[in-house]
């Protein structure tokens, strides 16, 4: 054999090795030494020549997911535990992305052609501006090849989870964290005192009123100086009269208007609350003084002013920093907004955060499934800060303190969810002109036509 003929195998062997050394996958890596036996036969007599070529294949690149949200702080640690767990699964790294000005920022980066992979947006009208849009994509899009595949969401979530994300007939909002505003405080003592027991409906709510009254004790502590409560208020209420369609009319498209019949009568149920001016704590001049946190004081305070107080389940955290002594499930608990209308049950008002996908890749599929995920859930429940309320309904109990357990069970169980109203509606009316417009109702509670038609002048030049 020619020499050139020889070192010309070796040449094509070796370029061989080297091609298939470099292309093959990352699942099955080749071994670091290959080893090419060439047999040449030389003047008859068969020679073996044996070259060893080393050859390593690159390692596979994985590009980071990178995720925006508003949090900041105890917020961001909580949820820098879950993202952190992603990666220690699955090995794919991530960039946070954390501001303040969330909407901003992201319109700014979805017009400049790059946003995040995900997103995690607190108001369910902007996800619905984003999917209608184009800018999102559908969870569940494409049968068989799902983002999100439908068994892991029902397995995980409820309904009305699962509704809540829901936009034209296509689910494009994974909530990952929620609260409820559906909550009624109380003192399981006073009650035993009074022999009554916590309400289902409004009609027995305002018997336990009537029964503090008679008993020379103030049934509720408004903290009205927060004109936002009274917005709380009133959205339990109108949730509970009309139903959560009429609840969406009224807030997010404006097709109901507040001076419609069914926005009377939840201000005529209000009415029950604020009138006579007794029923409060200081009353009116004392409600309208005070705000959230001092409201509730007066209830827990060992001298109290006032036996209930309607406000979110956050509430826990305020009872527990200033009453250290007094035990959260015990000395002082809640139960459920009553229902009023027994067509619409008690549907639960409150927020949350909802994940969207702007990029659909192999790495950002496996995270939003890990984020649907017991396993991811159970971490950011359970962190040593900023441990949130999770809607996953295979989170145990267990891993919350008492009360933030029993406003979990609340959340998970829920048949239907609505986000806060007035953060729906356009902020002229969501804003100022409730906060306005309730205080001027609790000083005036039989002026509801006027108070509707000043809510309906400013609706009317917002929508």
């Amino acid at each position: 054999m020619h020499p050139k003929k020889f070192f010309s195998g070796i040449t094509v062997l070796m370029i061989s090795t080297l091609i298939l050394g470099a292309c093959a996958t990352p699942t099955a890596p080749p071994p670091e030494q290959v080893t090419v036996v060439q047999t040449v036969v030389v003047a008859g007599t068969p020679q073996v020549n044996t070259i060893v070529i080393t050859a390593t294949p690159e390692a596979p690149q994985v590009e980071p997911i990178t995720v925006m949200a508003n949090w900041g702080g105890d917020e961001e640690a909580g949820f820098r535990e879950v993202l952190d767990a992603f990666t220690a699964k699955t090995g794919i790294p991530y960039v946070y992305e954390g501001t303040r000005n969330l909407g901003v920022v992201l319109r700014s980066r979805i017009a400049g052609g790059s946003p995040p992979d995900v997103a995690m947006v607190p108001r369910p009208g902007e996800v619905a501006e984003y999917a209608r849009s184009g800018a999102i994509l559908p969870l569940d899009g494409v049968r068989g090849d799902e983002i999100l595949p439908p068994d892991i969401l029902t397995e995980n979530y409820s309904q009305a989870w699962i509704d809540l994300g829901t936009i034209d007939g296509l689910f494009y909002g994974l909530t990952v964290k929620a609260n409820s505003k559906s909550t009624f405080w109380y003192k399981p003592a006073s009650f035993e005192a009074l022999g009554v027991e916590p309400p289902e409906t409004w009609d027995e709510l305002m018997a336990i009123a009537d029964a503090y009254l008679a008993a020379g004790q103030t049934p509720y502590s408004l903290g009205a100086l927060d004109g936002w409560t009274l917005t709380d208020w009133f959205e339990n209420i109108y949730s509970r009269v009309a139903g959560t369609d009429m609840y969406l009319k009224l807030f997010v498209t404006h097709e109901v208007e507040w001076t419609d019949p069914t926005v009377v009568e939840a201000m005529q149920h209000f009415a029950q609350i604020v009138d006579p001016p007794t029923k409060m704590a200081g009353g009116v001049e004392g409600t309208l003084s005070t705000g959230f946190i001092d409201a509730f004081n007066v209830v827990l305070r060992p001298d109290p002013g006032a036996e209930m107080y309607y406000e979110g389940g956050f509430m826990s955290s305020f009872g527990g920093q200033n009453f250290p002594n007094l035990v959260c499930g015990n000395d002082y608990a809640f139960f459920p907004f009553p229902q009023i209308n027994e067509q619409w049950g008690k549907p639960v008002v409150g927020g949350g955060d909802l994940a969207v996908v702007f990029r659909d890749r192999p790495e950002v599929r496996e995270f939003i499934r890990f984020l649907a995920s017991e396993e991811a859930n159970t971490i950011w429940a359970s962190a040593e800060k900023g441990a949130v309320v999770s809607p996953n309904k295979n989170v145990s109990l267990d891993v919350y303190p008492a009360c933030t357990g029993l406003e979990a069970a609340q959340l998970t169980q829920a048949a239907s969810f609505v986000f806060d109203g007035s953060d729906l509606a356009p902020a002229a009316v969501g804003g100022d002109a409730m906060f306005t417009a309730l205080q001027d109702f609790v000083e005036n509670p039989t002026e509801i036509d006027r108070i509707l038609r000043f809510l309906e002048e400013v609706a009317d030049r917002s929508y």
